[in-house]
């Protein structure tokens, strides 16, 4: 990961905070063109910028179905995404099979991208396993000596750690001090349920660093 404070990059992050807020838009308009379920990143916006701009293509990335403003910071276009939306075969991810903004990619250009899934938290465990290959392959010295270090992001919604295997991830996770992170996207909503009715806690922790 790489942090950059020049003006550019702040320029950059704000066009693309609109270009977001604008195809949301332009998809509320439009739902009867698309006839499956679709979400957007309205809100969600500057977390999913701040993430994605940090993010370099030897890196692993796990976005949810609301991730599409994380895409557009990846380097992913806005037809790259209006091509899943619309399921059409040129679509970069999965040729048109898949839901909006369930990406893939295996593209050199952009961090991994392993498949998507639409079940809440589903993508915790298996992007975990990615962490875990990558910091086998370091304590092996299987990489080449001159590799940079990679780190995997995974993001999930505040009701997505009541799931069980989410609370498995971030053990194993914590236990074996894994180069993950896990970007949890608190807006007090699940899916049909409010924070309130799905959990007694916050949806965060800082687990105990064996430093």
């Amino acid at each position: 990961m790489v942090i950059e404070t020049d003006f550019s990059v702040q320029l950059r992050a704000y066009e693309l905070m609109y270009t977001s807020f604008c195809m949301a838009n332009i998809y509320e308009e439009n739902r009867s063109v698309c006839k499956y379920v679709h979400a957007n990143a309205r809100g969600h916006e500057a977390i999913q910028l701040a993430t994605a701009m940090q993010l370099l293509p030897h890196d692993c990335a796990s976005p949810y179905y609301r991730d599409d403003a994380m895409l557009l910071g990846m380097g992913f276009s806005p037809y790259d995404l209006m091509l899943q939306l619309l399921a059409k075969a040129d679509d970069p991810f999965s040729g048109g099979r898949s839901y909006y903004c369930h990406p893939s990619s295996r593209d050199p250009r952009y961090p991994l991208i392993p498949h998507q899934s639409s079940a809440t938290g589903m993508q915790v465990i298996p992007t975990t396993g990615m962490a875990q290959g990558i910091q086998y392959k370091e304590q092996q010295g299987l990489l080449p000596a001159d590799a940079p270090k990679s780190v995997v992001v995974c993001s999930i919604g505040d009701n997505a750690v009541t799931e069980g295997e989410v609370s498995e991830a971030l053990q194993f996770a914590a236990l074996k001090q894994l180069p993950i992170i896990y970007l949890v996207q608190d807006n007090d909503w699940g899916i049909s349920v409010s924070g309130a009715e799905a959990r007694c806690m916050t949806a965060y922790f800082m687990p105990k660093c064996r430093c």
